[in-house]
């Protein structure tokens, strides 16, 4: 399937190159978006190197990057908050927020706002993601059906329903994980140790819980 995106006219010109050379792109619109910096039918997506993302966590005047993802979450059905780099990249400049400031600030955004934060690693990769994330939210569903149950309703909170598409995680596990620690902030400050400490947790599936929120390059 492909897609009509339109691009922001504040975004530089390599990135609309980028989007208009997608394959899977049929027609692309350069326009002032009210929200976002690409918009492929309801899905908005904020686009930030890693210097503007850190930037934005550190602002203390002018437009704070929270006062941003709310203004793209009201805007969209679906936001998406997609950094041209990886962990790595963020932790490696020289500004005066910590690394654990930094991941804390992409988990708060992620379970407090509902909008995922996504490294992904270069403008390439961003462009092909930002792409398939609007293929999937407007194309017809899979004809392979996901058990009845395998990810909470979408009536629960966005943390429980996280939770519940962690490989492995049923809705019960899933419940309990979301009573034990509220927000992504507090499960990623669990050890796999602690983890096995809950019901239905053995070190295998602790180790895939842990790591669910994390890339190789995290400390």
């Amino acid at each position: 399937m492909r897609v009509a995106v339109t691009v922001d006219d504040r975004e530089p010109s390599v990135v609309t190159a980028a989007v208009r050379s997608h394959p899977d792109v049929t027609t692309v619109d350069v326009d002032r978006l009210a929200a976002g910096d690409v918009a492929i039918g309801a899905v908005g997506i904020e686009r930030k190197t890693p210097r503007d993302y850190v930037t934005g966590v550190a602002s203390r005047s002018g437009t704070d990057l929270h006062e941003q993802i709310e203004r793209l979450a009201a805007a969209y059905d679906h936001a998406y908050l997609l950094l041209e780099g990886d962990f790595a990249d963020l932790e490696s400049l020289r500004t005066a927020v910590s690394p654990e400031a930094i991941r804390g600030s992409m988990a708060s955004i992620t379970a407090r706002h509902g909008v995922p934060v996504v490294p992904c690693t270069d403008r390439t990769a961003l462009v092909d993601y930002a792409v398939r994330l609007g293929r999937k939210h407007v194309e017809d569903p899979s004809s392979r059906r996901l058990p009845v149950g395998s990810v909470p309703n979408r009536r629960e909170p966005t943390t429980k329903r996280m939770y519940g598409c962690i490989d492995g995680v049923g809705p019960e596990l899933a419940a309990r994980l979301y009573e034990a620690y509220p927000t992504v902030a507090d499960l990623l400050e669990a050890s796999p140790a602690e983890l096995t400490a809950l019901e239905g947790i053995g070190e295998t599936r602790a180790r895939r819980i842990y790591e669910a929120f994390r890339t190789d390059d995290a400390p």
